[in-house]
């Protein structure tokens, strides 16, 4: 007991005293703000280090001053940081930085989910050849995945065609890589481990995926 009195105390506003933080935080408190997750990751190296070094301090301080939860998810290589709501609250960060994905979005990453973790196409990073097989190995369902994403669009299911599942399949990747969990760059995409996420949230909609978008 002695000996925690003597260490010094974690305060909201400690990490300010880094000689990094005033390069890394202004644009990083923006970031967590409008939905990104952080990993161990060549592009996020500086802000995850910055975060994994400060979680106790920013912890305090996004509890105190915005009244929501720096929160972590994964293990060892694959931890990655992103600001959560308590429940029931909504938060002091301003409507214009808080991020709501469309559901439009989710049910595209549910598809990813099952193709990648539960179909194990482990190797598939073209953009272009998740279209195809969205549109062509899950052809059962792409007549009720017409009806749903229309629906979500408030269109018309006769508009709905392959071409426009195919930009919204893009769109949902854009998406993605602004919350930080794919790497997307052209033809090419690559799941971050904050991709899990969806997972998280999720979870009991991804394990049904047929039933849901048939009912």
């Amino acid at each position: 007991m002695g000996n925690d009195d003597q260490l010094p105390k974690i305060t909201p506003l400690a990490f300010f005293d880094d000689a990094d933080a005033e390069d890394i935080f202004a644009k990083l408190d923006f970031q967590l703000k409008d939905g990104m997750h952080f990993q161990e990751k060549e592009h996020q190296y500086a802000q995850f280090y910055f975060l994994k070094k400060h979680t106790k301090s920013l912890e305090a301080y996004y509890q105190k001053y915005h009244k929501v939860n720096l929160s972590y998810g994964g293990e060892g290589a694959d931890r990655y940081y992103f600001l959560d709501f308590n429940p029931g609250e909504r938060g002091s960060i301003d409507g214009d930085h808080r991020y709501f994905l469309r559901p439009e979005y989710v049910i595209i990453g549910f598809m990813i989910h099952k193709i990648i973790y539960i179909d194990r196409n482990f190797e598939l990073t073209s953009v272009a050849k998740l279209q195809s097989v969205i549109l062509s190995d899950y052809e059962e369902l792409i007549e009720d995945v017409y009806r749903l994403l229309a629906k979500l669009r408030r269109t018309n299911p006769t508009t709905m065609n392959n071409d426009k599942v195919r930009d919204i399949v893009l769109e949902a990747l854009k998406e993605f890589k602004k919350l930080g969990w794919i790497l997307l760059d052209e033809d090419f995409f690559d799941l971050m481990p904050s991709f899990a996420r969806l997972n998280k949230v999720y979870g009991d909609y991804i394990n049904n995926l047929p039933e849901l978008i048939k009912n």
